[in-house]
């Protein structure tokens, strides 16, 4: 993959996307990897901004993260970043701390789990597994 431009157009459509998710256009160009600067220029000249291969890729996952949130979360997707999520792999923090600690790795983490979560694969955290050991069974007789 090259570096590629993306157009003012495109861009002010993405940042309304990610706004949506309740985050500040800091916090958006941020979890974009882009420049401030070079963001700032974009919307004020309406030039392209040029992407390197990882913030083409850091595009893709937030559009698809952004389409998970507002299906799965759909009453208050604004408040899916910024609050405290137990499971993996955010253990405690938020989805944004733990993108912005993370980097892309935790970008395409966090993706991976909410695409789990679309396909009804939805995973645990080890407390709530091990309350789960401890509930009592019903015995059952598969010869009756």
């Amino acid at each position: 993959m090259m570096t590629m431009l993306f157009s003012a157009v495109s861009l002010i459509a993405l940042l309304r996307l990610l706004a949506t998710l309740g985050l500040t256009t800091s916090q958006q160009v941020q979890l974009l990897g882009l420049d401030a600067r070079a963001v700032r220029l974009a919307l004020q000249t309406g030039r392209p901004l040029p992407l390197s291969p990882e913030q083409q890729q850091r595009i893709r996952l937030s559009v698809e993260i952004a389409q998970a949130v507002h299906v799965l979360y759909n009453r208050h997707p604004e408040q899916w970043f910024t609050r405290e999520n137990a499971r993996s792999p955010f253990d405690g923090r938020t989805p944004l701390a733990y993108v912005r600690a993370g980097g892309t790795a935790a970008l395409v983490a966090t993706h991976r789990s909410l695409l789990a979560d679309l396909n009804g694969l939805f995973s645990t955290s080890l407390e709530s597994r091990a309350l789960a050991s401890r509930l009592p069974q019903p015995d059952i007789d598969l010869d009756e």
